[in-house]
């Protein structure tokens, strides 16, 4: 009997614990148009419906009681009309989605959407930031982030895709539209696409390495260097030494007359004299055809390899 009485007791708690993390839904009637999302992070995925959804997994806040009878603000001066922390508000055919407040406590917010609807998201000035997960979509994709990992999954394009301090991994299967530009300051670029896929290929990093399946065979353009009267002139003025305090020494590059001349201290880095802008390394960049050649694609990391490979 007394087990009969703790295992009620036991179902009983966790049924308690389970509604006070319920699932919250909001629905919106939207079956084409744009969806634009002004948030830390989310899991969108495409179906084949009209309407987008949205649920959250929140944990309850604990209650105010000097807060009855009032309404939250925020300085963004959006209202929570969906109880999940966002403001989603019709705008003609657009539907914008924003944040509530700091809101930093890291729910997992899901949006399914019609797979035709196109897609944009904005996150650059948050460092509070979930994994942006886009998968199954058909529309265009637009995303422009700072500190979000991007991960894409099975959509079709065409996408523009930037973040700058975060990595980007995409998978792509038939049926792919272009253009396609994927790029990443500071992260990775690591992309899986159909070895059938017919595309123009821009490959490029300047401090990391590019990276490519031999299944794409690819046919590379050959580079052409063209020389203007002002380069010769250029190559034709010797450097000079000059003194840079501390015993050391640097060259003078002769430049462009309209361009600043810049210092070479040995090795690769070199310093633009006005701005005191830095270089360094060798930039890589390989322009091509896969398949004869279709949509555009263009993937790009500043300071980390470009992966291409089959899925």
């Amino acid at each position: 009997m007394n087990m009969k009485k703790q295992t009620i007791t036991l179902a009983l708690f966790l049924s308690l614990c389970l509604s006070a993390w319920a699932q919250k839904e909001y629905k919106i009637m939207k079956p084409a148009g744009k969806l634009i999302l002004n948030l830390h992070g989310a899991l969108i995925e495409g179906y084949d419906g009209n309407e987008i959804i949205f649920t959250s997994q929140r944990a309850p806040e604990e209650e105010d009681e000097r807060a009855k009878g009032l309404q939250a603000l925020s300085s963004s001066g959006f209202i929570d009309n969906t109880g999940m922390g966002i403001s989603v508000t019709e705008k003609g055919q657009d539907v914008e989605v924003n944040l509530i407040g700091n809101n930093k406590r890291g729910e997992a917010l899901r949006i399914r959407v019609p797979k035709q609807v196109a897609l944009v998201f904005n996150n650059n000035k948050s460092i509070f930031t979930d994994t942006l997960h886009i998968k199954n979509m058909q529309g265009e994709i637009e995303v422009s982030t700072s500190y979000n990992n991007v991960v894409l999954e099975t959509n079709s394009g065409p996408m523009n895709i930037k973040t700058v301090y975060r990595d980007v991994e995409a998978t792509f299967e038939n049926n792919v539209k272009g253009p396609i530009s994927i790029i990443s300051v500071y992260g990775h670029v690591d992309v899986a696409l159909p070895e059938a896929t017919k595309a123009n290929l821009t490959l490029g990093t300047s401090y990391g390495k590019l990276y490519a399946a031999e299944d794409f065979n690819i046919a590379m353009t050959p580079k052409v260097e063209e020389k203007s009267d002002e380069a010769s002139a250029v190559e034709a003025a010797p450097p000079r030494s000059i003194s840079v305090g501390e015993g050391r020494t640097a060259m003078v590059i002769p430049s462009a007359p309209s361009a600043p001349a810049a210092v070479s201290l040995g090795g690769l880095e070199a310093i633009t004299v006005t701005g005191f802008s830095y270089r360094s390394g060798e930039q890589e960049s390989i322009e091509g055809t896969i398949n004869g050649g279709g949509i555009d694609l263009i993937l790009k990391s500043t300071y980390k390899n470009v992966y291409l490979r089959t899925p």
